[in-house]
C-alpha cells in the first residue's frame, strides 16, 4: 500500500465514522502483502483509517502509517528468523561437541538451523495475530487535499 513512501498514498473518503473514515484507494501489486486494506475489486481497495480531521464523503486525503510501526514490523519479520538460523547452527555444533554425536560435515547443523528458522515463525505468527486484534499497525489520515 505504501510503496510510494510512507505518507504518499492518496485516497477518497467513502464513509465517515466516529474517529475514523473508510477510504478508497487504488490497488497495486504490493497491496497483497500487508493486508491493512480490503480488496473490493481488482483496481480498488478500502481501508479503515483513524482521523482527527473532520471529513466529508468524496474528499481526497493523504494516508500514512507511523514509520516506527513499519520499522518494528520489518525488524520482527526479518531479524528474528535470521537469529533463529544462526542460533540453530551453533546449537547443533554445541550438541555435537557436548554429547559427541558424531555429526560429519555440515549437513546436520544446517538442517537443525533450518528447523530453528521455521520455529521462529511461530512467535511471529502469534505476535501478528495479537497485533491485528489490538490494531497496533493502524493507518491514519495525515491531511486533507484541497480541491482545485
Amino acid at each position: 500500500m505504501f510503496i510510494k513512501g510512507i505518507d504518499q498514498e492518496q485516497g477518497e473518503v467513502v464513509a465517515v465514522h466516529d474517529g475514523s473514515a473508510t477510504i478508497k484507494i487504488p490497488a497495486s501489486k504490493s497491496c497483497d502483502r500487508c493486508r491493512l486494506c480490503e480488496k473490493i475489486s481488482s483496481t480498488e481497495m478500502v481501508v479503515e483509517a483513524l482521523t482527527q480531521i473532520p471529513l466529508k464523503k468524496g474528499e481526497k486525503v493523504i494516508l500514512s502509517v507511523h514509520p516506527g510501526d513499519i520499522i518494528k514490523s520489518a525488524s520482527i519479520l526479518y531479524i528474528i528468523p535470521l537469529f533463529g538460523l544462526v542460533i540453530g547452527y551453533y546449537f547443533a555444533r554445541f550438541l555435537d561437541r557436548t554429547f559427541t554425536l558424531g555429526f560429519s560435515g555440515e549437513l546436520y547443523p544446517a538442517l537443525i538451523s533450518i528447523a530453528f528458522l521455521f520455529l521462529c515463525f511461530i512467535p511471529i505468527r502469534v505476535y501478528d495475530t495479537r497485533r491485528k486484534k489490538q490494531n497496533r499497525l493502524q493507518v491514519y489520515v495525515k491531511e486533507r487535499l484541497l480541491s482545485s
